[in-house]
């Protein structure tokens, strides 16, 4: 007898899916600027992504099309099959500028958006417990925004946004106005914040140590108009510390990226002479 063969699907169907996208914008001159070109990319469920590359390579217009803030050009965004034409809140944002609002505690912040869902106090109680301990800001509950540090508002704004339960998480380069020490920190915690909480991440950043150490995949895009040069994904353990920077891994990723960064960056500069 015959063994019974299973069709096997896809199990790692993508959640987002880019096809050929292009935004173009008009210049004060009147001047056509193309911001994206031709950009091609799956991203799977409870996948952290991170996009880098130089300024101006459309990397936050990438993240405002997923958003549903910036409209395209040509092509199409998808998720879950349904093409994303306008902000909901199945994507949550957290920009590089502080986004907490000052007249409201830190417990209130994180429960900001489950009380617009019209969530019950029990419900909003224990989701923002939940997120104060994950973030360790238990202590800080009752703090007020102005009260705590640069660090630990941000990190009060990824809590927001993580207690909104949204499907996609869309960070637009949060840490760079922080001094490094804290930046490590709060990449630890993130990363650690995710392997409890799994989400889908898109993460901005021109930082290549940073892309490195939080991503599953760093995706390099190229100098205007952003387009993708190449998709790497390190072999790195999914729990991670500092030391992983040390690694022969970690420093040969580093060199192998940072070359096409200034290759490309050359040969930017060679065309504008």
């Amino acid at each position: 007898m015959h063994a019974k063969i299973k069709k096997v699907t896809n199990l790692t169907a993508s959640l987002i899916e880019i096809q050929e996208l292009s935004v173009e914008f008009q210049s004060s001159s009147n001047q056509k600027i193309t911001a994206l070109d031709n950009v091609n990319l799956s991203i799977n469920k409870d996948e952290f992504i991170c996009v880098m590359g130089p300024s101006g390579c459309g990397k936050t217009t990438l993240l405002n099309t997923i958003a549903g803030m910036q409209g395209i050009t040509s092509g199409s965004i998808t998720i879950d099959g349904r093409n994303i034409e306008k902000p909901s809140p199945e994507r949550a944002v957290v920009f590089q500028d502080d986004a907490v609002f000052p007249w409201m505690t830190v417990e209130e912040n994180i429960g900001f958006s489950l009380s617009m869902q019209k969530k019950s106090k029990q419900e909003i109680k224990e989701s923002v417990d939940h997120f104060l301990e994950l973030v360790k800001l238990e202590d800080f509950r009752n703090a007020w925004p102005k009260q705590l540090s640069g660090g630990m508002r941000k990190r009060v704004d990824i809590a927001r946004a993580y207690a909104a339960n949204p499907k996609v998480l869309l960070l637009d380069e949060p840490f760079g106005p922080l001094d490094i020490m804290t930046k490590e920190h709060l990449q630890e915690e993130l990363r650690k914040l995710w392997m409890q909480a799994p989400r889908t991440v898109i993460f901005i950043t021109h930082d290549l140590e940073e892309a490195l150490f939080l991503g599953d995949r760093i995706v390099v895009m190229t100098p205007r108009p952003g387009k993708i040069h190449s998709i790497y994904k390190p072999n790195f353990p999914k729990s991670r510390d500092m030391s992983i920077k040390t690694s022969a891994s970690f420093v040969d990723y580093r060199k192998r990226i940072r070359a096409i960064l200034k290759q490309e960056e050359e040969s930017l500069e060679g065309g504008e002479s």
